[in-house]
């Protein structure tokens, strides 16, 4: 099945498969029909920020070197409620962690997964900053081991939810 660009929410609609994961705090994840290397990308409440973000990042590095690095996107809804994206297996395994554009600012190991080629990609950038400039040539910084992750974690425990008092008067 061949889907992509903009398409009525209809046509994605039709095409939705079983459930893969409803963890992410704005979409959940369905399989897409008859195309088991393909996901939907359903978004929880408007605007669907992360689905449109996506979709204009993908459309911003695609046909560079940068493009090799993120799930391909293949169409959106109308709406920006579907987004259908290339399938990735979230078991990572022992492989290495890509260094990422600086631009992209969720850097969780649940960011990335292993294509069907055994490259491994980042499957969710909905949440990544603006960047001035070409976001194809951004420079490139290491991904977090998971000591890193798990001490920075360690370290927002410590500060609390309001560090700087901002939530006071």
């Amino acid at each position: 099945m061949s889907v992509s660009g903009i398409v009525p929410e209809a046509y994605i609609e039709a095409n939705i498969g079983s459930l893969l994961s409803e963890s992410g705090s704005s979409r959940i994840v369905h399989l897409f029909n008859g195309d088991d290397d393909l996901v939907i990308k359903e978004g929880r409440s408007t605007p669907f920020a992360a689905n449109w973000k996506e979709w204009q990042i993908w459309n911003e590095i695609v046909g560079s070197e940068m493009a090799d690095m993120f799930a391909e996107c293949r169409a959106i809804s109308t709406t920006g409620k579907y987004l259908v994206m290339e399938r990735l297996d979230t078991d990572l395994g022992n492989q290495e962690r890509p260094a990422t554009p600086v631009w992209l600012t969720d850097r969780k190991s649940s960011c990335l997964g292993v294509s069907s080629k055994g490259a491994v990609k980042v499957l969710d950038y909905g949440q990544s900053n603006d960047f001035e400039g070409l976001r194809s040539e951004a420079p490139l910084q290491p991904w977090p081991s998971s000591s890193e992750v798990n001490q920075i974690g360690d370290i927002m425990r410590k500060l609390g939810n309001d560090p700087f008092g901002f939530g006071s008067d």
